[in-house]
């Protein structure tokens, strides 16, 4: 009866250990977590809702710090300059790692500079179309194009966002004759395509999915392997014959990159309880996410993919940010 007992004081006093270990290497006044956009976007909601949750989690302090500029950059740099503690965090897109080769003086390796934390949620990319257009998939889309002799207008909420580069991929793949027309920002994109002014639109699902549910736009697809819950009913691009081509945007929660392991491991437990709470993915789903939760792996192996897949074709168009 003596072992057993002994055997439970044990193992109670390494697990106070692990967990005193954690909380000494995790020692903040508070935790500040970067956004490097403007506050109300659906990037903003997501960074407070996981805040929140996280700050009730861990018993600490978590502020969001709006820092907007340089498509991101300026607060990413904040970052990847800061302590490496795990004080300092940031939530941006896995998009950070084709950064290198849309912008020639970066200033640093957003693979190398940044430890991921893990995963928040994925905005899938989702090609629409005004009603009139006589299209309703992506074999009718490229058809259509091939059939105008100037091809066919597409717009986007920005350029060299993964919506306009998965359109110059499809065309590359296809032989598709599509026109980029270039908006700042998807409201009023999506409203010059209601109009019809523009002939499809690629956006991320949250700027154009109550659209498509009021019936003034028609899905063609959800670019990416698998079909997303937010629309289920959506084909997927690989369904319709096109497969490997991945836009969706995976933001995720990153730390300096020498932030200690066990940190690290320890917010990216709580991290993953909130992701796979339902009263979140309901949360979500209102501002066009997909809840993803991924290990510090897996998501750093996003980042490096992400990275990988869109390079080239980011040279071969020669799309500079700056």
């Amino acid at each position: 009866m003596n072992l057993p007992a002994r055997c439970l004081a044990v193992l109670c006093a390494l697990g106070w250990g692990t967990a005193s270990a954690l909380a000494a290497d995790f020692d903040c006044p508070r935790v500040t977590v970067i956004v490097p956009y403007p506050a109300g976007g659906a990037a903003d909601v997501a960074a407070r809702l996981v805040a929140d949750r996280l700050e009730a989690g861990l018993k600490k302090s978590f502020v969001i710090e709006n820092r907007p500029g340089a498509t991101g950059n300026i607060g990413t740099a904040a970052v990847v300059n800061a302590k490496p503690d795990g004080c300092t965090l940031l939530v941006n897109a896995a998009v950070l790692a084709t950064f290198p080769s849309s912008f020639s003086k970066l200033g640093f390796d957003p693979v190398k500079d940044l430890a991921p934390v893990g995963g928040i949620g994925v905005t899938p990319t989702l090609l629409v179309a005004p009603k009139s257009l006589p299209a309703d998939d992506l074999k009718g889309l490229v058809q259509l194009s091939r059939q105008r002799p100037d091809g066919l207008s597409f717009s986007t909420a920005g350029y060299g966002l993964l919506q306009h580069l998965a359109v110059e991929e499809m065309a590359q793949r296809t032989g598709g004759k599509f026109v980029h027309v270039v908006y700042k920002g998807g409201a009023q994109a999506a409203t010059d395509l209601i109009a019809a002014r523009v002939d499809f639109g690629s956006f991320a699902a949250g700027s154009v999915i109550q659209f498509v549910k009021g019936g003034d736009l028609k899905p063609l697809a959800v670019v990416q392997p698998i079909r997303s819950d937010l629309m289920p009913e959506v084909a997927t691009i690989a369904e319709q014959g096109l497969p490997g081509l991945d836009a969706g945007v995976h933001f995720m929660l990153y730390a300096p990159a020498a932030t200690p392991a066990d940190v690290i491991s320890l917010l990216n437990g709580e991290l993953n309880k909130i992701i796979g709470d339902p009263a979140l993915k309901a949360r979500f789903a209102s501002i066009g996410y997909d809840p993803t939760a991924l290990t510090p792996d897996a998501a750093a192996a996003i980042m490096r993919k992400t990275g990988e897949v869109w390079a080239p074709l980011i040279k071969r168009l020669n799309i500079k940010l700056d």
